[in-house]
Formats: C-alpha cells, structure tokens, sequence
C-alpha cells in the first residue's frame, strides 16, 4: 500500500493526474502504425520497408514499453522520483529524438519539392510530441529526487567535509 501523502501536496496532487505513460504509450503506438497507415489511405512516401521499420516502428515500440512502464509504476503508487521513472522517460525521450531526427531530411525534401507534404506531415505527426512528453518526464524526474537519494547525497556531502 502506497504511503499516505498531505493533502495538499505537490505529490498528492499528482498521484491523483492521469498516468502520463498512458497518452507516451499511444504515442508510441501512433509512431509504429504511421507508415502502413499512411500507405492504406494513399499517403505513400517512397521509403523502403527496412527504414520504416527502424524509423518507426522500433522507437514506437520503446515508447509503447516506456509508457506502459511509466502507467504500471503509477498504478503501484511510484512516482517522478524513481530510478525507474528516470530510466523509462530517458529511455522514450532517445525514442522521440531518434524518429523527430530521422525525419528532418524528409522535411527538407518536402520543402524542395520531392516528396509530398501530406505524407511528410503524417509521418512526422509522432515523433516530437513523443520528445516533448518524454523530455517533461524526464524533467519530472529529475526535479523530484527520492529523500533517500538526497539524505545518502547529503551524507557523502558531511563525511567528504569532515576528512
């Protein structure tokens, strides 16, 4: 049973917020089903398969895992200050930074005129809103430290000063 919080407490108030693992994992899984999406409804970029694989589908399943990762460990009464949350976010943040990075050329060749804007749109629709919620997890976790993190620092800090 997770222990009690105040109140009116930041962490109180948080425990209470939807999971953001949740809208990470539905993300996640927009970013792996984009390209065969995308080729269903006629929005086809001439990209081989092997790419969209690596370029989607593989971040979008870090993702996924991230966030289910992230809603399983709120669900139990974690929160932002747990290694886990901190491994988790990290982790989905290099997942958004891979597939926003891998699309910047499409943009540019969107821009020229040699690919087309409705496809390159849809395709880059996953990619930076996985980074900016993974990136804010991240910040959650590393704004919130464990007490216990911050009583071992502070007395590694006391027995570096008494020497």
């Amino acid at each position: 049973m997770p222990a009690q919080r105040e109140p009116g407490s930041r962490r109180a108030l948080r425990g209470r917020a939807v999971a953001p693992g949740v809208p990470l994992a539905a993300l996640g899984a927009w970013a792996v089903v984009v390209p065969y999406l995308g080729a269903a409804i006629g929005l086809r970029l001439d990209v081989a398969s092997k790419l969209e694989f690596v370029d989607h589908v593989v971040p979008g399943a870090v993702a996924v895992v991230s966030g289910a990762l992230l809603a399983s460990l709120r669900a139990r009464g974690g929160d932002a200050s747990s290694r886990v949350w901190l491994g988790a976010a990290a982790v989905s943040f290099l997942a958004g930074l891979w597939v926003v990075s891998t699309h910047v050329p499409l943009l540019a060749d969107a821009e020229r005129g040699r690919a087309d804007w409705g496809p390159t749109l849809l395709h880059n629709s996953a990619g930076l809103p996985i980074l900016v919620l993974s990136l804010w997890l991240l910040f959650e976790a590393l704004r919130d430290p464990k007490p216990s993190d911050l009583e071992r620092h502070g007395a590694s800090v006391r027995r570096a000063k008494e020497r």
